[in-house]
């Protein structure tokens, strides 16, 4: 029969050609940012299309936070100086889970459900949602800031945000960068890569939905704070649109005073909304070279403890 550590090196053995697929989520214990914007800033305000992380609960406490169906600015035009709602010590939409499965237009009133889904007679599916949570949270011509404390234990290699995509109508379209910071330490853009792609999920309407990585090129501890910022992309085709739609060239000004589309975004050049449905902090996985190190160590120890048995047996 094998001794111990024979065994254990085996089963290191097997473990590594499967070491890949044992990456696991880091849990969020809580985050902090300024809740997102909603009807305030639209054009014709409607009472409905709020942004909100609706279902933000305070650690220890099982109802939603007072203030996580307020919005972050009640400025029609917000920026990232006049922010009033900061949520803190919780979590909510932003790691629940939850990918986004459908388009940022099925939004929610006042109590975070979604309810203006309809059924035309070739796509049924959106009625059906009526009632169901929001799937995401958005700000309006800012770019959030969002730390997140992480449960201690971990080496986190890759961040994954799922974000609304470009191309996806309603002046909204996904961040143009993303920086990373290390407790106080903002990460210079050599030490990780930032890549965008499309994420379909299993659900023809996720269409609009894009996956941004960020993969580190060394893992950092999950005890430490990890504060991500998102800018602004640059003011996509629907944007130019706006503008031909309400610029007024005779009295040289916008028809559309409330939402301050052109000192936010056309004199910027920046798509006014982001919106985020998830973020994920991925642990690292030991690559294949630490592992070998591991199993050879195991095995150095195996040797060594069977010679001093078989010497022990013919003393």
């Amino acid at each position: 029969m094998l001794s111990r550590p024979f065994s254990i090196a085996a089963f290191l053995v097997a473990s590594l050609a499967s070491s890949a697929a044992s990456a696991g989520v880091v849990t969020v214990t809580s985050y902090d940012m300024v809740n997102g914007n909603g009807a305030t800033q639209y054009t014709t305000p409607t009472g409905g299309q709020n942004y909100f992380d609706f279902s933000y609960t305070k650690t220890g406490e099982s109802t939603p936070a007072p203030n996580a169906g307020t919005n972050g600015s009640p400025n029609p035009i917000p920026n990232n100086s006049n922010a009033t709602n900061v949520l803190t010590g919780g979590t909510g939409k932003l790691t629940d889970g939850v990918i986004a499965t459908n388009n940022f237009s099925l939004v929610s009133g006042s109590n975070g459900t979604i309810s203006n889904g309809f059924t035309p007679a070739t796509s049924p599916y959106y009625s059906s949602l009526n009632g169901q949570p929001s799937q995401y949270v958005g700000w309006k011509y800012q770019d959030p800031t969002i730390a997140f404390h992480l449960a201690g234990g971990s080496m986190v290699s890759q961040i994954n945000l799922y974000v609304a995509a470009n191309g996806s109508g309603g002046l909204v379209g996904a961040p143009g960068n993303v920086t990373l910071s290390i407790g106080s330490t903002l990460l210079n853009a050599s030490e990780y890569t930032e890549t965008i792609s499309p994420y379909t999920g299993g659900n023809p309407y996720a269409s609009s939905t894009a996956l941004i990585t960020i993969t580190l090129s060394k893992a950092m501890s999950s005890s430490d704070l990890f504060t991500l910022q998102l800018f602004r992309g640059a003011l996509e085709q629907d944007g130019y649109d706006y503008e031909n739609q309400y610029w007024d060239p005779i009295n040289k000004k916008f028809n559309d005073p409330l939402s301050g589309f052109q000192e936010n975004a056309w004199d910027t050049q920046l798509e006014p909304w982001i919106m985020v449905s998830e973020v994920e902090f991925l642990a690292a996985v030991p690559e294949p070279s630490t592992w070998l190190m591991m199993i050879a160590g195991f095995l150095a120890v195996g040797t060594l403890s069977l010679r001093r048995r078989r010497q022990l047996a013919t003393a």
